[in-house]
């Protein structure tokens, strides 16, 4: 059993706009898109622009007199 694709919408264009285009950002408008796809792809770009964030996190932290990940510390509150 095939895909028919004959009445699926393909966005026909891809604009950029000028005046917001720089190294940093850039406003893109691709249209038409069948119902419910424009959430999916905004899902798709978002997820992929956020993995590449670079940033810096707390990975691990040791405490002296703490013997493992499940002790108590005395004053920690969750």
């Amino acid at each position: 059993m095939g895909i028919k694709w004959k009445d699926f919408q393909f966005p026909r264009r891809v604009i950029v706009e000028e005046g917001t285009y720089s190294s940093t950002y850039g406003k893109f408008i691709a249209s038409p898109f069948e119902r419910g796809y424009g959430v999916t792809l905004g899902n798709a770009f978002r997820r992929i622009l956020l993995s590449s964030i670079e940033g810096v996190a707390v990975t691990s932290v040791k405490f002296e007199g703490v013997s493992h990940e499940f002790s108590t510390i005395p004053g920690v509150l969750e």
